[in-house]
C-alpha cells in the first residue's frame, strides 16, 4: 500500500517522533511510504532508507504563505505518487492533507497526540467551542484515531468514526531485570515543569527520602535555566538538594532506563506517557499519577505498578515509599512491566493500523 504520512517536522515533540515510528513500521512491513514534513528544518529522528522524504512547506517563516503553498505543494505529490491513504500527524496536519486530497478521492486519517480534556488538544478544544464542527471533521476525515480508550469515551460522544490507536514503544523490551541501581528515574521537558509535576515529585520524595539514604532521583530533560533554578531551589527548601539530580537533555536515555530501579511519573495531566511505556520496556517499576483513567489504562493491576491521583503529594510520597521498601514487590514489579509494555510493541501497533486501513481501504488491503 502507497501511505503518506502528513508530518509538521522531523524535530522536537512526541508527536512527530510517533509520525517517524510508523513510517519506519510501515515501510518495514513493505508499504511504499512517504514523509511529506518540513525538510528545512533540522532532523532529530531516525528515518529508513526506502522512505520517501517530500517537502511540505516553501523555505520561508511568513506562516500565512508557508501552509497555503503547503496545500499546493502536497497535491503536486499526490498527482505524482498516487497515495492509496494519507495520514495527517495531529489537527493542522490533518486538515492539510484532507484538503490537498479533495478531488483525488483518496481516504484520509486524522491522529490526536494529546489528552482530550488536556489544554493542549486542539481538536477538543475546536469541538467544545464550536460543536457544529463535529459534523464537518465527520464529513471531512474517512476515520480519526485516539491514544486511548478514555479519549475514545470522550471524543465518541462528538464524532463517530475514531478508534484506539496507541503510540509504539521507542525501545524493544529487554531481556530480563538485571543491574539495577538504587535510583528513581523521572523524564520530561524542565520547560513544562509544571504539566509534568516535578514540584510535586521534589515534594513527595522529601517526605520520606530520610528514611532512605541510598536512594536518589534524577529527572533528565531540557529546559531554560531559570526553570532548572526554580526546581534546584524547592529541593533546597526541602533539604535535598543533595538528593535529586538534574540531568539536562540524555543521548543515552536507554541506559538511564536500563539502571533505574523505579520510574517515576508524577504529571498533573498526560495522553499516554511515551516515558512510562519505555521505562517499563527496560524494567523499571513504575510509580505514576493517573490523569482520569488514562494511566490505568498503561498499568492495569498493582503487579505491573502503583499509581495515584495527580497533585496527591501524599499518595505519592506513600507509593513512592512501598516501592523502594518491598524488595521483593519491586522485583515482581519490574518483570511484569516488561511484559505489559509488549502491548506497545511497534510490530503489534503496525498490525493495528494495517486492520485500520482494511476497513478505510478496503480495496487495496
Amino acid at each position: 500500500m502507497k501511505i503518506f504520512i502528513v508530518c509538521g517536522s522531523f524535530t522536537g515533540g512526541g508527536a512527530e517522533r510517533v509520525g517517524v515510528m510508523l513510517a519506519n513500521g510501515f515501510a518495514r512491513h513493505g508499504h511504499d511510504v512517504s514523509i511529506v514534513t518540513d525538510v528545512y528544518k533540522s532532523r532529530t529522528y531516525e528515518i529508513d532508507g526506502h522512505i520517501r522524504i517530500l517537502p511540505l512547506t516553501p523555505n520561508t517563516n511568513n506562516k500565512l504563505w508557508k501552509w497555503t503553498d503547503a496545500i499546493s505543494l502536497l497535491r503536486r505529490h499526490i498527482k505524482k505518487y498516487h497515495p492509496d491513504v494519507s495520514i495527517g500527524i495531529e489537527l493542522v496536519c490533518s486538515f492539510v492533507s484532507k484538503v490537498a486530497c479533495i478531488g483525488y478521492h483518496i481516504p484520509t486519517i486524522m491522529t490526536e497526540h494529546h489528552a482530550f480534556e488536556f489544554v493542549e488538544s486542539e481538536t477538543y478544544g475546536i469541538l467544545r467551542k464550536h460543536p457544529w464542527l463535529r459534523c464537518l471533521i465527520d464529513r471531512m476525515f474517512s476515520h480519526v484515531t485516539v491514544l486511548t480508550e478514555a479519549d475514545r469515551k470522550v471524543i465518541g460522544n462528538k464524532l463517530k468514526k475514531v478508534s484506539v490507536m496507541p503510540n509504539p514503544s521507542t525501545f524493544p523490551q529487554c531481556a530480563g531485570v538485571v543491574g539495577k541501581d538504587t535510583y528513581m528515574l523521572a523524564a520530561g521537558r524542565i520547560g513544562d515543569w509544571h504539566c509534568k509535576g516535578f514540584d510535586i515529585l521534589i515534594e513527595a520524595w522529601s517526605l520520606v527520602a530520610e528514611k532512605y539514604p541510598d536512594w536518589k532521583i534524577l529527572i533528565a530533560g531540557d529546559g531554560p535555566k531559570e526553570n532548572f533554578e526554580y526546581l534546584k531551589g524547592l529541593a533546597k527548601s526541602k533539604n535535598i538538594e543533595d538528593r535529586v539530580a538534574f540531568l539536562g537533555f540524555r543521548k543515552d536515555m536507554l541506559s538511564l532506563y536500563q539502571k533505574a530501579s523505579i520510574f517515576i511519573l508524577s504529571s498533573r495531566s498526560e495522553g499516554l506517557p511515551m516515558v512510562l511505556i519505555e521505562a517499563m520496556s527496560q524494567g523499571c517499576a513504575p510509580v505514576a499519577t493517573d490523569f482520569k483513567g488514562r494511566t490505568k489504562e498503561i498499568i492495569t493491576c498493582d503487579d505491573e505498578g502503583l499509581t495515584c491521583n495527580p497533585e496527591d503529594i501524599n499518595g505519592l510520597s506513600s507509593i513512592m515509599e512501598k516501592m523502594i521498601s518491598d524488595d521483593e514487590y519491586r522485583r515482581r514489579v519490574q518483570n511484569n512491566a516488561i511484559k505489559r509494555s509488549e502491548y506497545y510493541n511497534l510490530d503489534r501497533v503496525i498490525s493495528l493500523w494495517e486492520h485500520l486501513f482494511s476497513i478505510v481501504v478496503p480495496d487495496k488491503c
